[in-house]
């Protein structure tokens, strides 16, 4: 059996286009947005800890 590998780029081609008829872009949308807003909440969140895990003041 020979296997032959192919570049990343080439996979990730594939597999999205093999999907992207069953991607619901609204719903796609809505998630993008949901994950954008929850990285900004962590990183506000982040932002008010010391480097000693402590809450500034």
């Amino acid at each position: 059996m020979q296997w032959e590998a192919l570049e990343p780029a080439e996979l990730q081609r594939l597999v999205l286009a093999a999907v992207d008829p069953y991607v619901d872009r609204d719903v796609l949308a809505r998630q993008v947005a949901r994950e954008e807003a929850q990285r900004r909440a962590l990183a506000a969140f982040l932002g008010g800890w010391d480097a000693t895990g402590g809450a500034r003041s």
